[in-house]
């Protein structure tokens, strides 16, 4: 057995005697035993799924099944409200009256999913025809930002930073015309930036502020991590410049400067989990490092060396082999 999961299976029980002692209530134990899953594969997540899904279907076959005899905008806003108080009424009680919280959660992530719909519908009814969707998007980023804090739902929260990220990048298409040499290579300097600011944000969610908005901090974590990543990848295939010119200048100089800041990120993520026992930074850490080896590899040995192009896939496609059955082993090994 994985000895992570023995371990979590130990505060499980302690969990239970502070039940039984009456020093906890069943509704905190559960919401506590939700942070140290004891099965390999997470069933919550399918709970989770399928709530979020059939709440989903629900509407849409109830708009679908009245549109004929309405005004399908009517029907559609109120629908879609209804649905979203709803989902977010019966969230919130499931959670607090029926020690529910994951299907609680879940149903709130409906409700605000549902939330987005409707400002989605009112603004294509009500559209001025300046087409600026992006905006809606931010705006409906605001507001999940607001529902998450005020449920303190870490699924909303993910929502939300999704669709600040999507915001982020449409608003800048949207403000040049949408013309397609419009990012420059800017582009990823402004995700990096993001993503430095996302991980502050971890850090401040872990460290100070405390109470029930603490477990924000995975969170954040997590999405700063994969856009900081995702940025110094598209830096080091591209390098950084701010020519619009069409034409695409071979920066190597740069190109190499990033894949070496990349590297330095990903091994720092390694350090950190290994130090402080942190999952998911090793996790970071060690795929993105083996992105950026096989990134290097392409950009910097085969683009330079293109007669010997079967030298190079063989070389690739063995290391790849090797990598699987070795991860493979070492995840064996640990359960």
């Amino acid at each position: 057995m994985n000895a992570q999961r023995a371990m979590h299976q130990h505060i499980h029980a302690e969990l239970d005697e502070l039940v039984t002692r009456q020093i906890l209530s069943p509704q905190q134990a559960a919401t506590l035993k939700e942070r140290y899953p004891t099965t390999a594969w997470d069933f919550l997540t399918l709970v989770r799924a399928f709530t979020v899904l059939g709440v989903l279907t629900a509407v849409a076959g109830l708009v679908i099944l009245v549109k004929d005899h309405m005004n399908w905008w009517l029907v559609s806003e109120v629908a879609l409200a209804v649905g979203c108080v709803a989902a977010l009424w019966v969230g919130v009680w499931l959670q607090r009256c029926r020690a529910l919280p994951a299907l609680g959660e879940a149903l709130q992530l409906a409700g605000a999913i549902a939330l987005q719909g409707l400002t989605v519908v009112l603004a294509i009814h009500y559209a001025t025809g300046s087409k600026n969707w992006p905006a809606v998007a931010g705006m409906d980023a605001l507001l999940l930002f607001l529902l998450a804090y005020i449920l303190a739902n870490r699924l909303v929260l993910w929502y939300a930073c999704a669709n600040f990220f999507f915001y982020f990048g449409a608003e800048t298409g949207y403000v040049s015309g949408w013309g397609m040499y419009y990012l420059g290579m800017t582009y990823p300097v402004r995700f990096l930036a993001v993503g430095a600011a996302t991980l502050m944000l971890a850090w401040l969610h872990g460290l100070v502020i405390r109470g029930r908005w603490s477990v924000f901090s995975r969170v954040y974590a997590h999405f700063g991590l994969l856009v900081t990543n995702l940025a110094l990848w598209f830096l080091a295939l591209f390098g950084y410049y701010e020519d619009m010119d069409v034409r695409w200048s071979d920066t190597t100089g740069e190109r190499l400067f990033f894949t070496l800041l990349w590297a330095a990120v990903a091994g720092a993520s390694l350090w950190a989990g290994a130090k402080w026992g942190v999952r998911f930074l090793r996790g970071y850490g060690l795929t993105f490092l083996i992105i950026n080896v096989y990134t290097f590899y392409f950009q910097f040995v085969v683009a330079n060396t293109s007669p010997v192009w079967f030298l190079h896939l063989l070389l690739v496609g063995g290391s790849l082999i090797w990598l699987g059955f070795h991860l493979e082993r070492t995840h064996r090994t640990a359960d």
